[in-house]
């Protein structure tokens, strides 16, 4: 083959690659542009409002009426499980959605979700602090005298 016909082949193969390789990077900048974004806080406006979902798991035909208490910054919210009136059916559980509109929540603000029973009037409680991500806040409680989580983390006070 000829010199030249050589040279301008590999030029091409060259060029090629280098525009190849600038699309595949362009490519994977645009596609990460929102993971960037960082969330900071739950406005309270609109669908952006801070929630925490409380399950209460562990519960029996003997339990007691329960209070579920959680304090945000300087709201607080009440929800209570009466005993004699069951979610479900045979259930040994029940999940809340407390939602908190109209306030500003910043990622790292601390919140509290404690339980009272009227078996024994203990109030336990549950410190967690708002994630970043643009999410409700899980908080998992064991009445049958188990271990509670928040965020898959055992902090009970």
């Amino acid at each position: 083959m000829n010199v030249d016909a050589n040279t301008n082949l590999m030029e091409r193969n060259y060029l090629m690659k280098s525009i190849i390789v600038t699309g595949i990077i362009l490519t994977v900048v645009l596609a990460n542009v929102n993971l960037l974004a960082k969330v900071t806080a739950e406005t309270g406006v609109g669908k952006d409002v801070f929630k925490v979902v409380v399950t209460l798991f562990g519960l029996t035909n003997s339990t007691k009426d329960i209070a579920t208490i959680v304090n945000v910054k300087d709201q607080t919210k009440l929800k209570l499980f009466n005993a004699e009136n069951p979610q479900g059916p045979a259930e040994d559980k029940v999940s809340y959605t407390i939602t908190f509109p109209n306030l500003t929540v910043n990622a790292g603000d601390p919140y509290t979700v404690c339980t009272v029973s009227v078996a024994d009037f203990k109030l336990d409680c549950i410190k967690g602090k708002n994630s970043p991500l643009d999410r409700p806040e899980f908080v998992d409680i064991d009445k049958s005298g188990g271990t509670s989580e928040v965020k898959g983390q055992s902090s009970k006070d």
